[in-house]
């Protein structure tokens, strides 16, 4: 089994969904993700998340679905260990392949060649840093605090951090309910 294909059923398995959208997929990946290697930064970085989408797609490990990206394989019957990293060989096994950059690269201050509408997830995570005084990161790891202890979607733990905080979490809502139901 390739790294490439360990990595794309730790992104799933972790999320616990059958499908997630691109931007859910290169997220997770950048934000929950680290690499092994104790020589590099030990985060994925945008662009390497991009690639790691692209490639999986290329190879026939994940399907586009009206948007989404599913598994193309039995996710949850690859055995991971728990405490997962890719390394960075992972790199090595993806090839090259045109790398279009995400939302998650433009909140790294990269430029988008063409306006995508932004998330409600991740219009929520900037709101939340913005009022809160934390950087992403940090975000991001509390509403993952809140998703395990509520067992709820992350938009949902989103909202309750983000109302905590002080954020007018009610424009959202209709948003996040719409999400939540796609799921």
């Amino acid at each position: 089994m390739s790294e490439l294909q360990r990595t794309v059923a730790v992104v799933f398995n972790r999320k616990g969904k059958k499908m997630l959208s691109e931007r859910e997929f290169v997220n997770a990946l950048f934000f929950e993700l680290k690499w092994a290697d104790p020589s590099g930064s030990g985060r994925i970085e945008a662009r390497e998340a991009q690639r790691i989408l692209e490639a999986a797609l290329r190879q026939g490990l994940l399907e586009m679905v009206e948007g989404y990206v599913r598994p193309k394989f039995d996710h949850k019957a690859v055995e991971v260990p728990l405490n997962y990293r890719p390394t960075k060989d992972l790199l090595k096994e993806l090839g090259e392949g045109p790398v279009v950059p995400t939302s998650a690269a433009e909140g790294k201050g990269g430029t988008s060649s063409k306006e995508e509408p932004r998330s409600v997830f991740s219009v929520l995570i900037d709101d939340i840093a913005a009022k809160s005084g934390w950087n992403r990161r940090e975000v991001v790891a509390r509403i993952n605090r809140v998703m395990e202890k509520l067992s709820v979607d992350a938009e949902v733990a989103a909202l309750f951090i983000g109302r905590d905080v002080g954020v007018d979490v009610g424009r959202y809502l209709l948003e996040v309910k719409e999400e939540v139901l796609r799921k």
